[in-house]
């Protein structure tokens, strides 16, 4: 799949929006998801994508708790 110009331009404030409210309260996936379709990504390229920065997010998360100390 060849990402245009176009698609980045949808993509990438959309996918920054959505990683902001998912630290904030969680589901950034209701914006992350259909910010892919609305850029042509194929639907299982999406899903997966998703998931994918999900998990890292949530990895992220969970090593920097014990690091800075957050309860």
């Amino acid at each position: 799949m060849d990402i245009t110009f176009t698609a980045f331009i949808i993509i990438c404030p959309l996918v920054f929006l959505a990683g902001l409210i998912d630290s904030i309260a969680g589901g950034g996936g209701l914006i992350s998801l259909p910010a892919y379709l609305l850029a042509g990504v194929p639907v299982h390229h999406a899903i997966a994508t998703n998931k994918l920065s999900s998990c890292l997010g949530t990895t992220v998360s969970t090593v920097n708790q014990p690091v800075n100390q957050i309860f």
